[in-house]
């Protein structure tokens, strides 16, 4: 859209040409290069951390307990009763007969784990998965706290506060003496590392191209199995639990650097009014993609909404437009299915496999599998029908692993298909981060996303639990929790708008009128002014 003046002769000359910030990038967006490239994955790089430090407990809280021998004439009396069968060391006569940390038995392994260091087997075992599930109660704690943060101080100075506080805490963690201090380690590597993660990909999307935003989120949750690669590799090669803390805290350090030498969002600095600011950082943008002459910033006149609002004003925008309630509500319930499931499997491998490396190996290639599929999934499916595509699977596959069948020597019906099952409800996970961040204004983006993520939390801390049900039930009742959890997600799916290749919105009557509410359309809308809203 071009704007005019008259000339002083009465001729009309071009003055500005008024454009919004996605037909900026757009034009700007020629084509992927290594400068971009390179832009994109070393901003994305703490993304990593977010799953070491998630799953750090599987490795360096394991209770090994196949490795263990008899020390008290008690327990070689219980030997010699089992006919010194190669069984007898494993949890069940360990657990059945209460045998007692360096009393009755010692430990063999090579490896340490805090477990092991503070007595927390059989009976005390469930003290494990509470250290896990701290992780979340601080990322629901830092999620909810961080709204204010991304929006008011920028996703991207959010994120950087959120990794230095998830670093301290795991390098602190090297010398925990105990399951409490363990406990508020925990809790401070969630707050930190959900705020880093929720940060990021805000900073990532808001700077994406319509068309590349599918593979841009995908990237991200690549970057993020990759940090689940990472931790496994740690936890294999460094024996001491101590020294995994060591290693996986001082990389959040090294990662973050990159992010300390990158501008913020321009779609953030539009929102708070600094329009020479974000021209500024979209002229250095058009460096990276190589394409300088596609736009004189100086003869740009941006259209945008300034929204200067604190956090009460934001909530009353929930309750004030009809179709961002609903849109945000429908999140909150698919962020929470969609973490329990994906964190019901990810600490529940060691109870479907006997094999902790190597499952958990298995099931990160998967994950790194399952996001780079969303990429084609989402280019000929679109947001809706991809996710509803991987979820219909997921019901599938969950009902097939509940027969008893023993497929060869180490792989079994269930472990194959409940694989599977992992790999689509994560793909699912995957779009639900893009799909979320397209749906929600950018105005309040950071307050849904921060929120829709809080949600996740707490379907992460159950899903932990949902583990232990292999332990005291049949193990198809927590397959048929999952199947009937992700239908679910398909049915609130379904009364979602579809976004693909639409543009985001900015403000909520934007999300309005996108829904086809033509009330909301004010007089000004579309016609490149500049609105100023609840200052």
């Amino acid at each position: 859209m071009v704007a005019w003046e008259k000339l002083d002769d009465g001729k009309s000359s071009e003055k500005k040409e008024i454009l919004t910030i996605d037909e900026v990038v757009d034009r700007i967006y020629k084509g992927v290069n290594f400068k971009l490239l390179l832009l994109f994955i070393t901003a994305t790089g703490t993304n990593t951390q977010t799953a070491a430090q998630v799953y750090m407990t599987i490795f360096t809280g394991f209770i090994p307990y196949s490795e263990w021998t008899c020390v008290s004439d008690r327990c070689f009396s219980l030997l010699a009763e089992s006919n010194f069968s190669e069984t007898f060391y494993s949890a069940g006569p360990m657990c059945a007969n209460q045998l007692v940390a360096g009393m009755d038995f010692n430990w063999t392994s090579q490896r340490t784990s805090f477990s092991m260091d503070w007595g927390i087997y059989c009976e005390s075992e469930s003290k494990l998965s509470v250290v896990s599930s701290f992780f979340f109660i601080g990322a629901f704690l830092g999620l909810v706290s961080s709204t204010a943060i991304f929006d008011r101080f920028g996703r991207k100075n959010g994120a950087i506060a959120g990794n230095i506080i998830a670093g301290i805490a795991t390098v602190v963690g090297t010398w925990a003496p105990s399951f409490e201090v363990m406990l508020a380690i925990r809790v401070l590597q969630g707050i930190g590392m959900f705020m880093n993660l929720t940060g990021i990909y805000c900073w990532v999307v808001e700077f994406s191209p319509t068309h590349l935003r599918g593979s841009l989120s995908a990237l991200i949750l690549i970057m993020w199995s990759l940090g689940y690669l990472v931790i496994v590799l740690i936890g294999y090669l460094i024996h001491s639990w101590k020294y995994i803390f060591l290693t996986t805290g001082t990389l959040n350090f090294l990662l973050i650097i990159p992010l300390l030498l990158y501008p913020i969002s321009p779609r953030f600095a539009l929102v708070r009014g600094r329009e020479e600011e974000a021209k500024r950082i979209l002229k250095a943008f058009s460096k990276v993609c190589n394409n300088e002459g596609a736009l004189d910033m100086d003869r740009v006149d941006l259209s945008y909404t300034t929204k200067v609002q604190n956090y009460a004003d934001q909530f009353k925008d929930f309750m004030k437009y009809p179709t961002l309630r609903k849109q945000t509500l429908l999140c909150f319930l698919c962020w929470f299915t969609v973490a329990f499931l994906f964190y019901g499997f990810d600490f529940g491998w060691g109870k479907i496999s006997s094999n902790l490396y190597a499952s958990y190996l298995l099931a990160a290639l998967g994950k790194v599998f399952s996001f780079t599929i969303t990429i084609p999934a989402g280019h000929f499916l679109g947001r809706k029908k991809s996710v509803q595509f991987f979820l219909v699977l997921g019901v599938i596959f969950f009902f097939l692993a509940m027969p008893d069948l023993q497929i060869s020597e180490d792989w079994t019906l269930e472990f194959a298909a409940c694989l599977v099952g992992s790999i689509v409800t994560s793909s699912a996970y995957a779009i639900n981060y893009l799909y979320t961040s397209e749906l929600a204004p950018t105005t309040h983006r950071g307050t849904v996303m921060s929120l829709s993520s809080s949600c996740a939390r707490l379907g992460s801390f159950s899903g932990i639990y949902a583990t232990l049900l292999y332990d005291i039930t049949d193990r198809r009742v927590p397959l048929a929790l999952f199947a009937g959890m992700t239908m679910t997600y398909v049915v609130a799916v379904s009364f979602l708008t579809d976004t693909t290749g639409k543009s985001i919105p900015e403000t909520p009557q934007d999300v309005e009128i996108m829904a086809g509410k033509e009330k909301y359309h004010s007089v000004e809308h579309g016609t490149g002014k500049k609105r100023l809203e609840s200052v």
